[in-house]
């Protein structure tokens, strides 16, 4: 049985993998800040990386923690741990918003991956499923300050399709691109659970026109914004 290490197991990314990861018949290692420690002096077939910090608006106000929590922490990872294969989960920022300091992070930390043999690169796009905690989805949902533009276009796939690709795709190599084949603005999401949503900020179009064959469409966030209101007694 292959051993597979997952750095950020209880982030949400990373919850995601380490499920679909054990419905594969792998032995999931679920490495966290507690155990970091321990399972450092393992030996991985796959160790993958989900721990870099997803937060981008505190990276602008906190650039240099960004750069220990993403381009050192890539750094350790890849450096002082032993594997066969390096898989790193960054973001389409690293495609996109080069004009930002958690683009040009999340880039930063690509590139060192890119230089190891046999190492594997899944950008993700905007996320949403079951432990969703932050994004302006999030905000949306909860009646919070967003602090992008309303406007604003996001390729949103649920966590669980995005987890169940990765753990089919180990093997693959280079950079590989998920999200959905087309985007939902926030105004349209809002319509379904705020009508006089607050926000303020740049006007935003996280998608690629290379993502993975298969994806479905971001509408799909529609019926999880539906789920959500039946669950509270809003429907």
């Amino acid at each position: 049985m292959k051993k597979i290490g997952v750095v950020g197991a209880n982030g949400f990314v990373g919850k995601a993998i380490c499920r679909a990861l054990k419905k594969c018949d792998y032995e999931v290692f679920e490495i966290t800040r507690e155990n970091c420690d321990e399972y450092k002096s393992f030996k991985y077939d796959f160790l993958i990386n989900t721990a870099m910090p997803s937060k981008r608006f505190w990276a602008l106000n906190n650039p240099i923690d960004d750069v220990k929590a993403t381009i050192l922490k890539t750094a350790e990872l890849l450096y002082q741990w032993e594997y066969n294969k390096f898989i790193q989960i960054s973001s389409l920022s690293a495609k996109i918003q080069l004009d930002t300091p958690y683009g040009v992070h999340k880039r930063s930390s690509e590139v060192l991956v890119e230089n190891k043999e046999n190492s594997l690169i899944i950008r993700l796009g905007a996320l949403y499923g079951d432990g969703l905690d932050k994004s302006s989805l999030f905000d949306i949902i909860n009646h919070n300050h967003i602090y992008v533009d309303i406007n604003s276009e996001y390729n949103y796939i649920d966590i669980d399709i995005v987890s169940r690709w990765i753990a089919k795709n180990l093997n693959k190599t280079g950079i590989k691109e998920i999200g959905a084949k087309d985007t939902i603005s926030l105004m349209e999401i809002s319509k379904r659970v705020w009508n006089n949503p607050s926000y303020e900020g740049r006007l935003e179009k996280v998608y690629s026109d290379k993502i993975e064959e298969g994806m479905p469409s971001s509408k799909e966030v529609l019926k999880y914004l539906e789920k959500i209101k039946e669950n509270r007694g809003e429907v």
